[in-house]
């Protein structure tokens, strides 16, 4: 009997020994496709660093841009057209999942590499607001590609705390971090191990309080105009309800007074111009001049955005 179950053993540790070996070097090819396909990873073969990656290398490129527009999906959607007519603004809109968090780290980078600087737009819609530190994709989105660029150190410490807790600290290291990125198995493994994010979160997570006041503390250190803008929105009952409540958080923070113009500068469009999403507009509808029009709308609304060219 003894034996047997020290063969079991030694079996035991072998296959473990196999499985970790193999797991290691899950980011080389050609056994990473062939892993991929036989563990059925192949979703989480996309790497979302390679998608915000580039938009950090370019908040680090230094040239005459003195203005940054930062936003998420929707700000992505209405400005990133006019991308290659601006020079002195620089469009950078990215998505909600890297969170306010991720913004301030894109933000500082831009006025470090820009010391001309004049001005941070940031241009969000309500729920972007709600996203936290363990929001949904929010590994791939803000830790693995800004613990890869060597940023994440830049956040508050309360901040760095939450990212510790939600992910493990071994996990914000850029080296693993890195392996996540180009090893499916690995990262379908870790990120499944991972509690669920939170169903139930308010419109303004402490998360994002602490990263528009980093922000806002950081641009009146370097003498630079911060401008939070809200996205255009759907003329619908739950695009107001969701203005409202966040409106109502930010009276409860104290930062209404501050920020009253999100609130009140609001584009409003019909709903029938949105997609299935109700979030952003039917690409099937919006082209380049309606993109235009929008723009145009925001900065009549707004009386900002001055100089942004909307033509070629």
């Amino acid at each position: 009997m003894k034996t047997f179950l020290m063969r079991t053993a030694a079996f035991a540790l072998a296959a473990l020994a196999l499985f970790a070996t193999l797991l290691i070097f899950s980011d080389k090819e050609p056994l990473r496709t062939v892993l991929t396909e036989l563990t059925d990873s192949t979703e989480y073969a996309t790497s979302a660093s390679a998608e915000i990656m580039p938009h950090i290398a370019n908040m680090q490129k230094s040239d005459g841009a003195t203005k940054v527009i930062l936003g998420d999906s929707v700000c992505w959607q209405i400005f990133d057209p006019f991308n290659l007519c601006n020079t002195d603004y620089r469009i950078d809109g990215t998505n909600r999942a890297v969170t306010l968090a991720g913004q301030y780290l894109l933000a500082q980078q831009f006025l470090q590499f820009h010391p001309e600087a004049t001005d941070v737009y940031l241009v969000l819609i309500p729920e972007s607001f709600s996203a936290g530190a363990d929001e949904d994709y929010a590994y791939q989105y803000l830790v693995a590609p800004f613990a890869q660029a060597g940023l994440l150190e830049n956040l508050d410490a309360t901040t760095q705390s939450e990212l510790r807790a939600a992910y493990g600290g071994v996990f914000l290291r850029p080296g693993l971090a890195r392996w996540f990125e180009s090893s499916p198995l690995g990262k379908k493994l870790y990120l499944n191990s991972l509690p669920a994010p939170k169903t139930e979160k308010g419109a303004l997570v402490p998360l994002a309080v602490r990263s528009l006041q980093a922000l806002a503390d950081l641009c009146a250190a370097r003498g630079v105009a911060l401008h939070l803008l809200c996205a255009p929105l759907p003329d619908t009952e739950n695009s107001r309800a969701a203005l409202a409540n966040l409106e109502q958080a930010f009276r409860d923070e104290g930062l209404y007074d501050t920020y009253s113009s999100y609130f009140t500068q609001v584009c409003w469009y019909d709903s029938a111009l949105f997609g299935g999403d109700g979030v952003h507009f039917d690409s099937a509808r919006a082209d380049q001049a309606f993109f235009t029009e929008v723009l145009t709308a925001m900065q009549q609304q707004t009386g900002l955005l001055e100089g942004l060219v909307t033509s070629y």
